[in-house]
């Protein structure tokens, strides 16, 4: 699927049509911090696709690490905001990705780490989540 497509339905979810993106995301998932969450997933995405470049979905998965771990670069006490904002310390689906993410550390994880790893599992889902919606209506507009 051609990047000039996906990014058509990038716009509208811009635009607040959110397709099935929460029913994708954590349960603790809902409010304006995270509708501001997905605009923002859906404009990085649309800053990240070429337009004549062909993607599947795959493809788009495989960035959707890339694109997570950016959002983590980013002053701690921005992360610490979102990381409150969002109540990602709430949700044990993420507690168990963040474990996960320290097997085998030797040292504990300071407060900062901690909280870098909450917001990159959840900006993970957030943006396979994007991606999958994205996919699947372009399919679906393409072939219509």
């Amino acid at each position: 699927m051609q990047g000039k497509d996906l990014k058509a339905t990038l716009a509208k979810i811009e635009n607040g049509e959110y397709y099935d993106i929460w029913n994708l995301l954590l349960d603790i998932a809902s409010g304006p911090d995270w509708a501001a969450e997905i605009k923002s997933a859906a404009t990085t995405w649309k800053d990240y696709l070429e337009d004549e470049q062909d993607y599947d979905i795959e493809d788009l998965r495989d960035y959707s690490g890339d694109l997570a771990n950016n959002e983590c670069e980013d002053y701690y006490n921005n992360i610490n905001r979102r990381v409150q904002a969002l109540s990602l310390w709430a949700s044990n689906e993420l507690d168990e990705d963040v474990e996960e993410l320290n097997s085998g550390v030797s040292s504990f994880p300071t407060l900062t780490d901690l909280n870098s790893q909450y917001l990159y599992s959840a900006m993970r889902i957030l943006f396979d989540a994007v991606a999958d919606q994205i996919f699947q209506h372009t399919e679906k507009a393409v072939s219509a």
